[in-house]
């Protein structure tokens, strides 16, 4: 997909959305409801929730511990982010041409499910439970950390456009900015450390909790592609089952299966075993020529060493390793939580972490195996889809860019070093020094963000 595309799409939706949204506002029914027209964006305001608010900031103590815990663990990450960023652009300028063309699209980078991949619309019910938690919980705690450092929330809403863009906690403005700097990165650190909360919670719930009920259906190697007319197809084999014995030895590897696929030889019967759920199916499958399917199936692959070799018809992964990774995602620090992150980017036919037909790999035990399957596994994406995106919106917002929180973490960060080193300063110059720095800081961290998705285009 080309970068006009998915912008063009994007540009056509934002047009309509935004002819029927002026029309609304003319009409003056958006007023009717205390709907602000902001832009093509809405606003949709309301004082409801601020005694709520006030009730859960009333442990002002905890929460001043909460915010002061968020400050440092919000520069740590900025700074893990920023040194990963970094690193990403690094390796990225040494990627050949080919490479650079295999790069993942603008698309990816656009939170819109069904334009981004990695949001399909088949889990738009996932995506969507997530992201308001995410936007819940982040402005929320705002709000919390906003009165429990004494100051005014004016409004709670959202921001609307084609899909919510996020709520909003709305403080006085002139409270912010004239209370002491402690008070104000308080309130910034707020959101993203609370959404890390969330990130973890999750987690544990979907690894510790969850997953321990989870266990291969049998050992061998799970089966991710069947080819349509190929003797697997012929004998009832199916995607998500597990191939468990071929030929009368045991697969545990796909480098197993090869060693026994190049031992056969074509029109050869041979002895095969698979597991689907709680089902062991033996069978006998005659083989068919491996260089005369290639040189329908995959032409370019072909090799004169297949002549006479024998064919499946089966495509293999290690899916079925995935479960370690799913149950102790905190298990070989770091790896296992990139890889637990990373699923979604994987693309196996799909985006959630355990997906039909793959969840005929796993079988439910112990007390949870009560619990009907389709449900089961609901919850278990559910969280997952939790996870991921309250890590993404907590990673996104720590970086040092306005108007993102961690922008006003380093601009506040700025001013207190400023105090540090020249104690006479004064607030004009410490101010027209920070604004300098943090938009600077701004522009460098929004061109290697974007760096990686663009390059392709050039």
């Amino acid at each position: 997909m080309s970068l006009l595309e998915p912008l063009l799409f994007l540009l056509i939706l934002v047009l309509a959305y935004s002819i029927i949204v002026f029309v609304l506002h003319k009409m003056k029914i958006l007023e009717k409801y205390s709907i602000s027209f902001y832009g093509p964006a809405l606003l949709l305001r309301t004082k409801k929730g601020r005694n709520f608010l006030k009730k859960l900031a009333s442990v002002k103590r905890f929460w001043h511990c909460f915010g002061n815990f968020g400050i440092l663990f919000c520069f740590l990450m900025m700074f893990l982010v920023v040194a990963l960023l970094i690193f990403n652009t690094w390796a990225v300028l040494g990627f050949t041409a080919e490479q650079k063309q295999a790069l993942p699209g603008i698309e990816f980078a656009l939170v819109i499910p069904g334009l981004n991949p990695i949001l399909p619309l088949d889990y738009i019910v996932y995506i969507l439970l997530a992201l308001v938690i995410a936007v819940i919980v982040h402005e929320f705690s705002h709000g919390i950390l906003t009165i429990a450092g004494d100051l005014k929330v004016k409004s709670l809403g959202i921001l609307y456009l084609i899909i919510p863009l996020g709520a909003f906690c709305e403080p006085d403005e002139e409270q912010l900015r004239k209370t002491k700097t402690s008070n104000r990165m308080r309130v910034y650190s707020a959101g993203p450390t609370s959404n890390f909360v969330v990130v973890l919670i999750s987690m544990l719930l979907l690894s510790f909790v969850l997953m321990p009920a989870v266990n291969n259906a049998a050992e061998g190697v799970g089966i991710i592609a069947i080819a349509d007319d190929a003797p697997a197809d012929d004998i009832g084999m199916k995607t998500g089952m597990i191939l468990t014995h071929l030929n009368d030895s045991k697969i545990d590897s796909i480098y197993d299966f090869v060693i026994v696929m190049n031992s056969t030889r074509a029109n050869q019967t041979i002895n095969i075993s698979y597991a689907s759920g709680k089902q062991i199916f033996t069978k006998t499958v005659v083989l068919s020529d491996k260089y005369e399917e290639y040189a329908i199936r995959f032409p370019n692959q072909n090799n004169v060493s297949y002549m006479g070799k024998g064919y499946l018809g089966v495509g293999l992964n290690p899916y079925i390793d995935f479960l370690p990774v799913l149950k102790n995602p905190l298990g070989n620090f770091p790896n296992n939580l990139l890889l637990f992150y990373i699923i979604p980017l994987l693309g196996l036919e799909g985006y959630n972490p355990i997906f039909a037909p793959f969840t005929n790999s796993y079988v439910i035990s112990g007390p949870l195996g009560a619990i009907p399957q389709d449900l089961f596994w609901g919850i278990v994406n559910a969280l997952y889809w939790v996870f991921w995106l309250n890590l993404a919106v907590a990673l996104f917002n720590v970086l040092p860019m306005i108007p993102l929180d961690g922008g006003f973490l380093f601009s506040d960060g700025i001013g207190s070093i400023l105090k540090k080193i020249k104690g006479n300063i004064s607030d004009e110059t410490k101010d027209k020094i920070k604004k300098n720095v943090t938009t600077f800081t701004s522009l460098v961290i929004l061109v290697i963000v974007l760096f990686p998705w663009l390059i392709k285009y050039f």
